[in-house]
């Protein structure tokens, strides 16, 4: 098994992602008028963070095996695809042999519409 390390960029994105996740439903639901208006913004805030754990979760379960399937090399990156729920993700990373480490480098996550 391989140690996973994160770029500062993948970090970055995937807390780019979850932040937009979140403030799609605090934008919706901060000013309704509903009762539970609190409630329903801390529920999509646990979920938010279920989500990031996930997607953490998902990515060491795929690349932190020494071989990894279905992978393809894009240049001095390798990517590999795969769904989280129903949502693709997309992680380039690189891998240092020497010191039994794999640096994720970048992350794309597919973000399905939301639709009022």
């Amino acid at each position: 098994m391989l140690e996973i390390r994160y770029s500062e960029l993948s970090l970055s994105e995937i807390k780019n992602f979850i932040h937009s996740y979140e403030e799609g439903f605090f934008v919706l639901y901060r000013d309704s008028g509903l009762w539970a208006e609190d409630i329903i913004v801390e529920q999509y805030h646990q979920t938010a963070k279920r989500l990031s754990e996930r997607i953490f979760s998902g990515i060491e379960k795929h690349l932190s095996p020494m071989k990894v399937l279905g992978r393809k090399e894009q240049g001095r990156w390798n990517e590999l695809s795969f769904y989280i729920g129903d949502r693709l993700i997309i992680v380039y990373y690189s891998d240092d042999n020497k010191n039994n480490t794999r640096l994720i480098e970048s992350i794309g996550i597919d973000r399905k519409p939301i639709i009022f």
